[in-house]
């Protein structure tokens, strides 16, 4: 990642936990040996308030060097 590469997280719409996962598919790269991220996919869900949610991109402090 280059230095000036904006990072973010993403977080609850609701509560603003960071406690969150999308549904997704992976498929199998026989080359690489390693399962890869196919698709991502609308549904979200957030582990504190237990519930589906909208996630809210947000932007992080740059990486300390």
């Amino acid at each position: 990642m280059a230095k000036d590469s904006k990072r973010v997280t993403f977080v609850c719409n609701t509560c603003g936990s960071d406690l969150v996962t999308r549904d997704a598919w992976a498929e199998w790269d026989a080359e690489d040996q390693d399962w890869v991220l196919g698709a991502a996919f609308d549904y979200a869900f957030c582990h504190k308030c237990e519930e589906e949610t909208r996630l809210v991109e947000v932007e992080l402090a740059p990486a300390r060097a």
